[in-house]
């Protein structure tokens, strides 16, 4: 309740020494009533986890385009669907290196190979990097080679690749298997 309401209502509950049980049972009822009025909610998730749902599967240009958007039109639910979404870039904040060998094991070979090969700038670039370097060293070198081997990979290819990386991962964190990383808050350092 809004704080006035609040302390009204704590107010009127000091004078209740006298009140007869038909009068609180009336009181309830009424109160009962209003509760029933209230609409069960649509959905679990707040809004921002919700688009921050869809904005994972989709692809890059589409979510970046969406976000600028938001920030123009709401900064603060622009924040909420940035602090909701986890893309492949997001892996070296997100996961715990200790993490990334059961990550790579549970990945489809084939979209890892596709993944790292797509991966040669920016972001993408850096969680390839981190990816590689949480890895066995044989396991890394075998890595370069098949992505040696497989050459240019088509950024969408390599784009869906690291959806369905991304994906497995969520899997990962809904079995239990491993946990994100919590995004830091400003000012506050982020969880282990």
């Amino acid at each position: 309740l809004p704080g006035a309401e609040a302390r009204r209502i704590a107010l009127a509950v000091a004078r209740t020494k006298d009140i007869s049980p038909r009068t609180v049972d009336r009181i309830g009822l009424a109160l009962a009533s209003q509760l029933d009025l209230r609409p069960v909610p649509a959905f679990d998730d707040a809004p921002g986890a919700r688009l921050g749902a869809i904005l994972n599967q989709s692809a890059a240009a589409t979510r970046d385009d969406l976000l600028s958007g938001l920030d123009e039109a709401d900064q603060d639910f622009a924040a909420d669907v940035r602090r909701a979404i986890f893309t492949f870039a997001h892996i070296p904040a997100r996961i715990a290196p200790r993490d990334i060998a059961r990550v790579v094991r549970a990945v489809d070979p084939t979209d890892l190979v596709a993944a790292l090969a797509c991966a040669v700038e920016g972001a993408d670039k850096a969680a390839a990097e981190f990816l590689m370097a949480n890895i066995s060293g044989r396991m890394a070198d075998s890595l370069r080679e098949e992505v040696a081997e497989a050459g240019a990979v088509k950024p969408a290819d390599g784009e869906a690749a690291m959806t369905r990386i991304v994906g497995t991962i969520r899997g990962l964190v809904d079995a239990g298997e491993i946990a994100l990383v919590q995004k830091e808050e400003e000012g506050e350092e982020a969880a282990p």
